[in-house]
């Protein structure tokens, strides 16, 4: 059995009629270990191990695929340049839309900062910025955020416009490349979150949703 790796997977089909402490020890003369947890935990326990193996740089490099797990940890700067890469690689080169209802929330202290390095690849290009956030929004980091970004060197023009029918986050560039991104800037780094690119047709729909409710 020497094709079996420690990437491979036994599955076990059934309800078991004993716990599984008493399976454990059935299996573990045999090499195998045997537990109960969720999807969850078996997505927090692989990210662990490519950790572990394979140190945080392969984690990174990964982001391209398709969709990338945005860890709970202290160390927040990579977090941030992954979402960074992942929205250079959006291409914006006229507009960028953000939806999020908690992009500007009151007493958020690196809240600007953050969001003046995520819109580095807006702001080296000139664009327009469309954020659609609650009406709770903190005026005073609007106002922080618009001096920030007229320090740069091409005009941005920065459009607020506020909704309470937007759940979820998203980041479309040029209203055709999205973004889907499971938590706001200021809470990466606090609990595990997905930053996956959006079909084609799930951009189109929220874009049509924002134009219908006259937010663009």
């Amino acid at each position: 059995m020497d094709w079996i790796g420690h990437d491979h997977v036994l599955l076990l089909k059934g309800i078991p009629r004993c716990e599984p402490t008493e399976l454990s020890r059935i299996l573990d003369p045999l090499g195998l270990e045997a537990f109960i947890t969720t999807r969850y935990g078996l997505a927090e326990s692989e990210i662990k191990r490519l950790l572990l193996e394979k140190g945080i740089s392969y984690i990174w490099q990964l982001v391209y695929v398709q969709e990338a797990v945005l860890p709970c940890t202290p160390d927040r700067e990579p977090l941030l340049r992954v979402l960074w890469e992942m929205l250079t690689h959006l291409e914006p080169t006229e507009e960028l839309i953000i939806v999020d209802r908690y992009l500007l929330p009151a007493g958020c202290q690196d809240c600007v900062a953050d969001l003046a390095y995520l819109l580095e690849p807006v702001t080296s290009r000139g664009g327009h910025v469309v954020i659609v956030t609650s009406r709770r929004y903190d005026e005073q980091l609007l106002i922080d955020l618009r001096r920030q970004l007229g320090r740069t060197e091409r005009e941005i023009k920065l459009v607020l416009r506020t909704s309470e029918n937007f759940h979820d986050r998203f980041w479309i560039a040029d209203r055709s490349r999205g973004l889907f991104v499971g938590t706001s800037p200021n809470g990466i780094g606090k609990r595990y979150a997905l930053a996956d690119y959006m079909d084609a047709d799930d951009v189109k729909t929220i874009v049509d949703a924002l134009a219908l409710e006259r937010l663009l």
